[in-house]
């Protein structure tokens, strides 16, 4: 009597996976929906200007884009005494109201056309003098710093920094390959992910030169060009 139930219950078990185990899902074709949005360049005939990345860069330019230099610190030296001039390297501080040194361009053109951010200073000359004469030997040299896109931007955006000191020439400091630049970057000459590290901007100043005040003018031209 046993024996027979075992083997009634194992009929059972057996009949249920035939009826129930044997089925297979039976698949519908798929189908598709859209999504849609439009992103434009910025309005030619009403361009805005472009906001800043860290308040403690100013300046502001106020310059309109698409294309834009947006904000660029000057820098001050401070004094030396005769017979200190020829000693350390001086180090820049910003001039208020900027509390950073540092220089921020906007490219929002939205295309891959590139573009290439140059810098040239003018002789130091005396100021106030009778007759203006020259701080000679005098340079500042500006160090490659730290670029700083806006939150959440593709490091693949990323332009380059470059290291520079100063002439009469214009030089490359930062400039966009073709398939870089897009948006707004600045660079903080200074280093440090916030703009507060130790790789100052300098001036070297020979010993020799004549007591005055003393002022150079840097002119920062933004080419719509990729840079070479």
């Amino acid at each position: 009597m046993k024996l027979s139930n075992y083997c009634l219950i194992g009929m059972g078990i057996l009949i249920s996976t035939t009826l129930f185990g044997g089925q297979t899902a039976q698949a519908v074709d798929p189908e598709t929906s859209e999504a849609l949005f439009e992103l434009q360049e910025s309005d030619p005939l009403n361009p805005t200007v472009p906001g800043i990345i860290d308040e403690g860069i100013k300046p502001p330019t106020n310059q309109l884009g698409p294309l834009s230099i947006d904000a660029v610190t000057s820098f001050q030296f401070g004094t030396r005494k005769l017979g200190q001039e020829g000693g350390d390297l001086i180090t820049a501080s910003p001039i208020a109201p900027a509390t950073k040194l540092g220089v921020q361009v906007t490219d929002d053109r939205g295309q891959d056309l590139g573009w290439n951010l140059k810098v040239k200073a003018s002789k130091f000359m005396s100021v106030g003098t009778e007759t203006a004469f020259e701080l000679e030997g005098a340079a500042i040299t500006i160090p490659e710093g730290t670029l700083r896109g806006k939150e959440g931007i593709s490091l693949a955006l990323k332009p380059t920094a470059f290291a520079v000191t100063l002439n009469e020439t214009e030089q490359s400091i930062m400039k966009a390959s073709t398939t870089q630049g897009r948006s707004s970057w600045l660079n903080y000459f200074n280093g440090g992910a916030d703009g507060t590290g130790t790789n100052p901007v300098t001036l070297s100043v020979p010993a020799g030169n004549k007591k005055a005040n003393y002022k150079s003018t840097l002119t920062w031209t933004l080419e719509d060009a990729p840079g070479a």
